[in-house]
């Protein structure tokens, strides 16, 4: 199972687009993370960061709502809610079984961080010794881990992208 924040341009019915961040909800025991089964969703401003806020547009970070299944069984799922339909929900599921059916050690998974003045998605692709960080499709930066850990590549990340990658790393493999 995936537990990493993810994203996924969701698209509505009539036919509009809006950018999901999913977030696993977990709580540590013993030193590691446990993984509880639900996702915080929220939506994010899509197209037009600073443009009028409508539904379409919901703000720059709005809580959605909350998405379960039960860890017997992904494919049963319950979405805690008023903002999303059946259809997209559905997709949302259908999203997150594709993360969870992904072998964990060797699928990307995404960090959030503050940059450009908004909290945006970084892709992180563990590599043989080393991390690639994708921004909006691009690997921006490659990180390494030896006796601390540093940028060994790239244009040098901002200290809160860069802190809160080294996080999320540690949190997944070591």
């Amino acid at each position: 199972m995936i537990i990493a924040t993810s994203s996924l341009e969701l698209i509505r019915a009539d036919g509009t687009k809006l950018y999901i961040e999913i977030e696993p909800v977990t709580y540590q025991e013993e030193g590691k993370y446990v993984y509880t089964g639900v996702y915080q969703l929220q939506a994010t401003r899509h197209n037009d960061p600073a443009g009028e806020y409508t539904e379409d547009n919901p703000g720059d970070t709005t809580e959605i709502g909350s998405f379960a299944h039960k860890q017997d069984d992904k494919y049963e799922w319950a979405y805690i809610g008023d903002f999303l339909d059946e259809e997209e929900q559905s997709q949302i599921a259908d999203h997150i079984q594709r993360l969870e059916d992904t072998d964990a050690d060797t699928a990307s998974f995404y960090v959030q961080a503050f940059y450009h003045g908004g909290m945006n998605s970084f892709e992180v692709k563990a590599q043989e010794g080393s991390y690639t960080v994708a921004y909006d499709g691009n690997v921006i930066a490659e990180l390494q881990h030896n006796e601390k850990w540093e940028q060994v590549n790239g244009d040098p990340l901002e200290e809160d992208v860069f802190v809160s990658i080294k996080h999320a790393i540690e949190a997944k493999f070591e």
